[in-house]
């Protein structure tokens, strides 16, 4: 890097500094370009944070439909089995039905986690319009306010 010097040019008895006057226009240049690269960066982090929350939403919905299904076909299980006449032979201990009905829980859950029967598509369907109109809300805001 060569440093140049500083030369003084006399115009009508006014001292200017060419190279003072560049040096001044490229650091306010410098400064602005930062400026705006910082403005840019935090606008982009404010978009890729709304969606990355509308993405968690929408994550957190799915779940959510997934475990009421679990529970839907839990239930409906638990229903069936009361169907079903009671073992003469061996007989039903406490300890037998409790483990059967969390043997349910988890195979229920298992099930509605492999696709189910298709409440949770249908529910997670209906349902996630209103968080994509959150989210399309909360992006309009945000650029009104820039």
């Amino acid at each position: 890097m060569q440093i140049n010097p500083l030369s003084s040019v006399s115009t009508g008895g006014i001292q200017s500094n060419s190279t003072y006057d560049a040096a001044n226009a490229a650091a306010e240049h410098a400064k602005f370009s930062e400026t705006l690269r910082s403005m840019q960066r935090k606008a982009d982090s404010a978009i890729s944070g709304e969606e990355a929350d509308a993405l968690k939403k929408q994550q957190e919905l799915k779940e959510a439909c997934k475990g009421f299904e679990a529970m839907f076909l839990n239930m409906m299980l638990r229903e069936m089995r009361k169907t079903v006449p009671k073992d003469e032979l061996f007989g039903d201990s406490n300890a037998m039905d409790i483990y059967r009905d969390m043997h349910d829980t988890e195979l229920m859950q298992q099930v509605a986690n492999s696709g189910g029967i298709g409440i949770a598509d249908m529910m997670y369907r209906q349902l996630s319009p209103q968080i994509e109109r959150q989210l399309a809300a909360a992006r309009s805001a945000t650029q009104e306010s820039n």
